[in-house]
């Protein structure tokens, strides 16, 4: 949705329209998933379980996931989507940080990577993967894909 504000002021023979940001959507629809992975050229497992997306256009774009998988679709999922950075331990826990999944500070071990990508459309990007070692059976991976 769009806020549209008009304003008329002294002077001028048309009113003013003043657009205010798009609100965040969110979902778990594949035309949303798509979308979010073309834009970073990211590739999910087949196995994964996408607990939600969300679409941010706050100024620049940003697309935030949050999916479930094994370490070892894991593991495919950086080989298949490029990112190579080098993962460090993270101890943050803010709920800004996710947008579904369970809570961080009840996470026994947790790994964050960044990297600067420009996608085959051109489109300069930061990719931020944060790995929540939930078992050892099982990763809440966090994404976020944010527009430059």
């Amino acid at each position: 949705m769009i806020s549209m504000v008009g304003l008329s002021v002294t002077g001028c023979s048309s009113a003013v329209v003043v657009r205010g940001a798009e609100s965040p959507t969110e979902s778990t629809s594949p035309e949303l998933i798509e979308e979010a992975t073309d834009f970073a050229d990211w590739s999910l497992p087949a196995d994964g379980k996408v607990l939600l997306v969300r679409r941010d256009r706050p100024g620049d774009l940003k697309y935030s996931l949050a999916v479930e998988m094994s370490p070892t679709d894991l593991v495919w999922m950086l080989e298949n989507s490029k990112f190579v950075a080098e993962f460090r331990e993270w101890t943050g826990t803010s709920p800004e940080e996710t947008i579904a999944g369970p809570p961080l500070d009840t996470s026994p071990h947790m790994r964050r990577g960044q990297d600067f990508f420009q996608s085959a459309e051109g489109v300069s990007m930061i990719r931020d993967v944060l790995v929540d070692e939930r078992t050892p059976e099982l990763r809440v991976v966090h994404l976020e894909f944010r527009g430059q």
